[in-house]
């Protein structure tokens, strides 16, 4: 994150720096041509006579190279900022989206929420003892398997759906389904749940096995994303503290 704000930073001074550098550059030559078609006589009739140039279109020409200057920059300067906005909103880790943009799209749902027909559900993924994992192994294994994990998620997901890691240093994951209605959801969950467990994640020759606990809530129009995290937190936590644990609770 630091890397980012400081690669933009240094960027945006290095535009703004060439912006105003090439202003005063083309500033000082329109300048110095008009000093010398107004006080050099012989200067702005050979000007006018060889050249065609006037006063005028000496001006207008000047004026055209910055804003032609201004143009590329401003064009350099927002692509670089819109790279660099999509970064800060993807987890490095796994190549998901992050919480921050879990965050804005909920946002987004609420505010271009076309119809109540079309149903919005949330699931949340935990993996199992996974703190016992990282005790057990090294931390670049567990890397890689909350990468491998995060990608099967993302391809075993619909085109309507989003996916999500859902903290940065968290082993947990989120799901928007969109037009999915929570029973729906609760199924493609428990689909997702049995997928992970039936799956041998190898890494450097290794095998290694995953169980997860899955909440599930639906979305409701007009309400706080804050209040939609909580349920599905609380769905979550509800499977957890069940005995076979990996297992799938839902809330409405």
């Amino acid at each position: 994150m630091k890397y980012i704000k400081d690669s933009f930073s240094k960027f945006k001074k290095d535009v703004l720096s060439n912006v105003f550098y090439d202003l005063m550059k083309y500033l000082f030559i329109s300048f110095i041509l008009v000093l010398i078609l107004k006080f050099i006589p012989i200067a702005k009739e050979k000007l006018e006579l060889d050249f065609s140039i006037s006063i005028w279109v000496t001006m207008l020409c000047s004026l055209f190279l910055i804003g032609i200057s201004f143009s590329i920059s401003f064009f350099l300067f927002n692509s670089r900022f819109q790279k660099l906005q999509s970064q800060n909103r993807i987890d490095e880790l796994t190549g998901l989206k992050n919480y921050k943009a879990l965050e804005l799209d909920l946002d987004d749902l609420n505010n271009s929420w076309v119809s109540r027909d079309e149903p919005i559900s949330i699931i949340l993924f935990d993996i199992d003892n996974f703190k016992k994992f990282n005790e057990d192994h090294n931390y670049e294994v567990a890397d890689r398997l909350l990468t491998k994990l995060g990608k099967m998620l993302f391809k075993d997901s619909r085109i309507t759906d989003e996916t999500y890691r859902y903290f940065m240093r968290g082993d947990e994951f989120l799901i928007i389904a969109r037009q999915t209605s929570i029973s729906n959801a609760q199924i493609a969950a428990e689909r997702k749940r049995k997928l992970i467990a039936d799956t041998a994640f190898n890494i450097d020759g290794e095998s290694f096995k995953l169980t997860v606990c899955c909440g599930v809530t639906e979305f409701n129009k007009g309400e706080l994303k804050t209040d939609v995290l909580e349920r599905v937190n609380q769905a979550l936590q509800n499977a957890k503290k069940k005995p076979n644990k990996n297992c799938t609770e839902i809330i409405v």
